[in-house]
């Protein structure tokens, strides 16, 4: 019983005091090893990048920047506004 209980103090007190300071060291040294590799906030965007480039050089030989309009629907001709309807109503007070 009193093993048990010790184990748990222990548990606690690695989980209360230790964890958090192991894991702000172990965080900091992640984020001064990104920045030092210049990776921090440029690692997405530059795979963007990369599947850009490689769209425009698969694509169907069109140009970077290029429109291609697949399908423009037809205008309904005639249509105009004519004023809406009137519509009867009473003021309460």
């Amino acid at each position: 019983m009193i093993k048990f209980i010790f184990t748990t103090l222990l548990i606690i007190f690695f989980i209360r005091l230790v964890a958090p300071t192991l894991f702000r060291w172990l965080l900091g040294m992640f984020i001064r090893k990104k920045m030092r590799n210049g990776t921090f906030f440029y690692t997405n965007m530059h795979q963007q990048q990369q599947a850009q480039q490689q769209q425009s050089q698969n694509g169907n030989g069109r140009a970077k920047g290029d429109i291609k309009i697949d399908y423009i629907p037809e205008q309904p001709k005639g249509k105009t506004f004519n004023g809406g309807e009137y519509v009867d109503y009473e003021e309460v007070k």
